[in-house]
C-alpha cells in the first residue's frame, strides 16, 4: 500500500506540484482512502520528503555503477544519459526534481539534490585524468559542478519547450560540446 500511495503521488506532483496535489487526490488515484494515506504518511510533507530522499538516493543519482564496466569519461557520458533518461522516463523522479525546485513550499528540509552526482563526477574525472583522456590540471570538483549544472539548464528547457521529449538529443548536443570543452581527448569515441 505504501508503495502504490508514492506511485500515485509521484504523478501528482509531477503533474500538479505540491500545492496542487492534496491527500485526496492522491487517496483517489492510489485507490484507497485518505485515512489509509494518512495512516501511512503522517502530512503531505512527509509524502514530498520521501519521494525525493527515494529518487536521489538510488541510481541514476546515486550513481551506483558496475566498478568493472566503464571508467572515466565512458562513466560521465553513461551518467548523464542516465540521469537524462530518468528525467524523461521516470515519473518518481520527475515528481522529486519538481518538488525540489518547489522547496519553499514544503514544510520539511528536503536533501539536497545533485551532490552524490557531483561527487561521483568529479571521482570520475579523476579517473579520466589518470587514463589521459583529458589533460592534468583541471579542478575535478569545479567541472564535476559545471557538468551537472550544464545538464540541469539543457534538461530544464527542454521541459520547458517540449516536454522532455527531445532531451536525449539535446544531452547529445550537450556532451558534444562539454566533452571538447574539457579537453577531451578523441571525445567522438565517447559519444
Amino acid at each position: 500500500m505504501r508503495d502504490r500511495i508514492l506511485a500515485a503521488a509521484a504523478i501528482d506532483f509531477a503533474d500538479r506540484g505540491y500545492a496542487g496535489t492534496s491527500i485526496g487526490l492522491i487517496a483517489e488515484k492510489a485507490a484507497t482512502g485518505k485515512g489509509q494515506v494518512q495512516y501511512h504518511f503522517a502530512a503531505k510533507a512527509d509524502i514530498a520528503l520521501e519521494l525525493v530522499r527515494a529518487s536521489f538516493s538510488r541510481p541514476p543519482f546515486a550513481n551506483v555503477l558496475d566498478a568493472q564496466a566503464v571508467h572515466g569519461m565512458e562513466a560521465i557520458v553513461a551518467s548523464i544519459r542516465g540521469v537524462a533518461g530518468a528525467f524523461r522516463d521516470d515519473v518518481r523522479v520527475r515528481a522529486a526534481v519538481r518538488l525540489v525546485r518547489e522547496y519553499h513550499l514544503i514544510p520539511v528540509a528536503l536533501p539536497t539534490p545533485y551532490l552524490g552526482w557531483v561527487a561521483r563526477i568529479g571521482m570520475l574525472l579523476r579517473e579520466a585524468e589518470a587514463a589521459g583522456e583529458i589533460p592534468t590540471g583541471l579542478d575535478h570538483d569545479l567541472e564535476a559542478w559545471h557538468l551537472v549544472a550544464y545538464f540541469s539548464g539543457v534538461q530544464e528547457v527542454s521541459n520547458r519547450l517540449a516536454d522532455r521529449e527531445d532531451l536525449p538529443e539535446r544531452i547529445e548536443e550537450m556532451l558534444a560540446r562539454a566533452l571538447p570543452a574539457l579537453g577531451v581527448v578523441y571525445p567522438k569515441r565517447f559519444l
